[in-house]
This record gives structure tokens, C-alpha cells and sequence, in this order.
């Protein structure tokens, strides 16, 4: 997650100044957020067997979160692109 945070930072912060290093950034991000869900879903699948019903259910809702998180990534990403195509 920090990795895909670290990316749209990079690309919002070079939006206005370096296109190419900003669309670079976003498409980092953009490939992060996968690999950031097969993470999380392992995990859970993992905790499956261990914990008690009020734990998975608690880590079920984290795990929405980081996915949800990591789809906000890919909105964020795909806006600073759009972005940078409507101003070239």
C-alpha cells in the first residue's frame, strides 16, 4: 500500500512539471494495486483456518478497506493520466 501511495504522490507531484515522469508514476501505481489485492487475499484465505469467527470477521473488513484503498489508487492514477492528456 505504501508503494502504490509513494507512485501517486510522485505523479501528482510532477503533474504540472514533468509529464512523462508524472504518467510513469501513475502507471506504477496502477500496476501496484493488484499486486496489492493478491496480497491481502492470500492473507485472508490464510486466516481462515486460524482465528476465531469475530477476528475473520474483523479482518474481512480490513481487508475491504485495502482493497477499496487500493482501488482509489487506480481512480487517483487514471485521472492524473487523463489529466495529462488533456493537456497536451
Amino acid at each position: 500500500m505504501r508503494e502504490a501511495a509513494r507512485h501517486v504522490d510522485q505523479a501528482l507531484v510532477r503533474l504540472g512539471s514533468d509529464a512523462d515522469a508524472a504518467t510513469a508514476a501513475a502507471g506504477e501505481a496502477i500496476e501496484a494495486s493488484p499486486r496489492l489485492e493478491r496480497v491481502y487475499c492470500r492473507g485472508m484465505a490464510a486466516r481462515l483456518e486460524e482465528q476465531s469467527r469475530g477476528e475473520r470477521i474483523a479482518c474481512r473488513e480490513l481487508s475491504r478497506r485495502c482493497v477499496r484503498i487500493g482501488k482509489i489508487v487506480i481512480d487517483v492514477s487514471e485521472r492524473v493520466v487523463y489529466a495529462l492528456v488533456k493537456q497536451s
